[in-house]
């Protein structure tokens, strides 16, 4: 099992399930950045009080979510059809190779994936950090192509959160499913084009 911190707490076990959302650079204005850096502090002075902490994490995470599906300040690059496809393409190029893919959504200044690290030959620290950042290095440079555009694409970081149970994975599959509609983006996922879920889950989210 791996564990480090940097602005956010990582805890990646080979083999997990995992929640990820990854955001355009600039997409969050600062005083939402500043107050991650409060829940962080927040959250290290309740380590011994689980479901607090659970309940911090759960409720800013939320917040930012509705800044961001607001889609009021930075970036929208995602939103471009071709530049989604990149994305899209990218993540199926991984599947099973590198993770097992549930399910995604592409929005305009973000994205969230569902998947199941598959464990590798020759133990990396750190897995998932470790494929994130060699899927945003490829796809930020395949988009500010397309764009004609220099400088950063991704937030340097992600949030990745180990799915602990069936429960929590059913209801993040649905939240990853469901966040175009809950945007305003579309009236269910299924009419959202950069959304997928793996075809035997999909009758579970209809």
């Amino acid at each position: 099992m791996s564990y480090y911190k940097r602005k956010l707490p990582h805890l990646q076990p080979e083999g997990a399930e995992y929640f990820i959302t990854l955001r355009l650079k600039g997409s969050l204005p600062q005083i939402a950045i500043e107050r991650l850096k409060a829940l962080q502090k927040r959250l290290s002075e309740e380590s011994e009080k689980n479901e607090v902490a659970t309940y911090i994490q759960r409720k800013i995470f939320k917040e930012y979510e509705d800044l961001l599906d607001s889609g009021d300040i930075g970036p929208t690059w995602l939103g471009k059809n071709e530049v989604a496809r990149i994305v899209e393409n990218s993540i199926h190029f991984r599947d099973s190779k590198l993770f097992e893919v549930y399910a995604y959504s592409v929005m305009p200044n973000h994205i969230h994936l569902v998947f199941k690290h598959l464990i590798q030959e020759g133990k990396k620290e750190n897995p998932v950090t470790h494929i994130m950042r060699n899927f945003k290095r490829y796809t930020a440079r395949k988009c500010n192509e397309l764009l004609g555009r220099t400088g950063p694409f991704w937030q340097p970081e992600s949030y990745d959160r180990v799915i602990r149970d069936q429960e929590e994975l059913e209801n993040m599959i649905r939240y990853t499913l469901n966040n175009p509609v809950k945007a305003e983006l579309a009236d269910h996922w299924q009419d959202w084009p950069h959304s997928y879920c793996k075809p035997e889950f999909e009758e579970t989210f209809i």
